[in-house]
């Protein structure tokens, strides 16, 4: 993989949990399972964090934009605990719904991008209401780990082949097809 083009970004968090607090929860029912801060991360090819409740899933790593968290701070009006929203890596600059599809690696990890990370109607009961509208299209990224290695918190660089053009908080457009 040839990575030509390179973005200042920095990594503000790294989180892991070793169960669901949300999801397999009856609604609206908050878990107990602890969100884990890291300064430092290994992660795994073709895997992600050891012990995370998605290390061996489709998409094991979930990125969110510190941006998108700081707009919904202004527009509900209150103060928001980054982790609440539950996702491994939280960083910023970098629209993360442009990295769909896409491969590209961060402080030396590469990852492929796979989907938009839909937020859950949790985000209302959780953050507060009208948390779950502020996230559609712009719920963060799943992706999966081709190339592991260390990841840490810090100033850094997104190395992509993909010109990124796109502020951090512009939604992605969701479409959906008529029906039948």
């Amino acid at each position: 993989m040839v990575l030509s083009l390179n973005y200042p970004v920095t990594i503000h968090k790294l989180f892991s949990s070793p169960k669901h607090k949300y999801f397999t929860h009856p609604k609206f029912e908050v878990g107990d399972a602890p969100t884990i801060a890291h300064q430092k991360l290994y992660l795994k090819t073709d895997r992600g964090i050891e012990g995370d409740r998605f290390e061996t899933g489709r998409y094991p790593i979930t990125f969110f934009s510190l941006e998108v968290a700081q707009e919904m701070e202004k527009e509900l009006a209150c103060n928001i605990d980054i982790e609440d929203f539950r996702r491994n890596i939280i960083i910023s600059g970098v629209n993360l719904c442009e990295l769909i599809g896409k491969r590209f690696s961060v402080g030396g990890v590469s990852f492929e991008g796979i989907a938009h990370c839909n937020p859950c109607t949790w985000m209302n009961a959780v953050i507060g209401k009208g948390a779950y509208g502020l996230m559609k299209g712009r719920g963060g990224l799943r992706a999966k780990v081709i190339e592991g290695g260390d990841i840490a918190l810090g100033e850094t660089t997104l190395e992509s082949d993909t010109i990124l053009t796109k502020d951090a908080i512009t939604p992605m457009i969701i479409s959906r097809l008529p029906k039948g």
